[in-house]
């Protein structure tokens, strides 16, 4: 096959995942991209805060896989990483840890002065 008969794949658009995923499952939701590729998009993507980490996987041997999320990481994100027993960023488990409310109660005790009682 000559260089020119070969199809140029660069104007592809990355399809992102709605939810939380991985860089393996980014890969599997963009079969026609070259893994080299969908990862120099996805570095990019990165650079320019449109795509979030989330925290990391940590499967035994090997690196931890980053689970990434494209857009804003909401509470929903957050409940699913923790479902599948993803290790949050640190910044992510304060955020977290923030955002619950804790109502102060102040008891007043009215006590009974006899001093200012009348006598008749």
């Amino acid at each position: 096959m000559k260089k020119t008969d070969r199809k140029n794949k660069t104007n592809l658009t990355v399809s992102w995942p709605t939810n939380i995923f991985t860089i393996e499952e980014l890969n599997n939701h963009n079969p026609e991209f070259i893994n080299i590729t969908l990862r120099v998009r996805l570095k990019a993507a990165i650079s320019n805060n449109e795509v979030l980490e989330v925290g990391y996987l940590h499967n035994g041997k090997g690196r931890p896989r980053l689970v990434l999320v494209h857009g804003n990481i909401t509470q929903e994100h957050i409940a699913q990483a923790k479902d599948r027993g993803v290790i949050l960023k640190d910044n992510l488990s304060a955020n977290v840890m923030g955002d619950h409310h804790v109502e102060e109660t102040v008891t007043v005790i009215k006590t009974f002065d006899s001093t200012h009682v009348g006598v008749n």
